[in-house]
């Protein structure tokens, strides 16, 4: 799926609460966060060369802000703001635009979490498994999937009237599994109770441990990880899981939750 992430380039110019460049460093640091996400999953940022001559303070246009150190404002925020304009990729007349903005602006994001949200209001729209298999990747980067997760995901049955539950269930575990195992890897029953008062519900599985391993790859290292735990979708008795594991130092250093299964119970009733 081709996203175009478009910067707002009005929410540059100056109005006479944000008058003056220094006041909102704040902004342009929230800026640069999302040109880093982006960067992180091979994207860029987009915007028209009119932006050069938007004022960004009373009688200083953008270009003579940056290259001319007119104004007010931190090098590093001239710095910055330079890169990521001068870096703009290509915009697509095809995809979905999700606007950028520095600052507050209507129906724009101005930090990380809203650009993220956007992004998975987008994915928990798309009606195949193959779809959501390929964009789901960019809106969960702190999670890291099984290298099967697509066989099992393609038998989900009616996939679009529940890609919207799989999306809530994902960005819980990956936005909060990792400090939960941190603060109760010494009780893992209360993370799990954590879960469930967030989501439908979470448990695990004793009875059919054995058949919750699940193949993950890292760079050159193969390996199996149980996925014991479970987030359970629709109903509590259906046959749609999320089987995933805290983490595992094997995999980005234990830097990311793994996600072992999207989809049926790994073993016949």
């Amino acid at each position: 799926m081709q996203i175009n992430n478009k910067l707002v380039e009005e929410s540059f110019r100056f109005t006479p609460e944000k008058n003056n460049m220094s006041f909102r460093s704040e902004e342009v640091e929230r800026l640069g966060e999302i040109n880093n996400y982006c960067r992180e999953i091979g994207e860029k940022i987009l915007c028209k060369d009119e932006i050069w001559d938007i004022e960004v303070e009373s009688g200083v246009k953008l270009a003579d802000w940056i290259y001319s150190r007119r104004g007010s404002g931190s090098q590093t925020d001239r710095k910055l703001v330079e890169e990521i304009i001068n870096k703009q990729g290509i915009s697509s007349s095809h995809g979905i635009d999700i606007n950028i903005s520095l600052g507050k602006w209507e129906n724009a994001a101005d930090n990380t979490d809203v650009y993220v949200d956007c992004r998975r209001e987008i994915l928990g729209h798309i009606d195949t498994p193959e779809e959501y298999f390929e964009f789901m990747h960019s809106c969960f980067i702190d999670s890291y999937f099984a290298d099967n997760i697509l066989s099992e995901m393609k038998h989900i049955k009616d996939f679009a009237v529940h890609a919207k539950e799989i999306t809530d269930n994902l960005a819980v575990l990956n936005d909060e599994a990792i400090e939960l195992y941190c603060e109760y890897q010494n009780n893992l029953a209360e993370a799990n109770d954590i879960l469930s008062s967030k989501l439908l519900e979470c448990s695990v599985d004793p009875k059919h441990r054995e058949a919750l391993w699940f193949p993950f790859t890292y760079e050159d290292v193969h390996t199996d990880i149980k996925c014991e735990p479970h987030m359970k979708l629709i109903r509590r008795d259906s046959d749609l899981r999320i089987y995933f594991y805290w983490k595992d130092e094997r995999i980005a250093d234990g830097s990311k939750v793994l996600i072992g299964r999207i989809g049926r119970h790994p073993w016949k009733k």
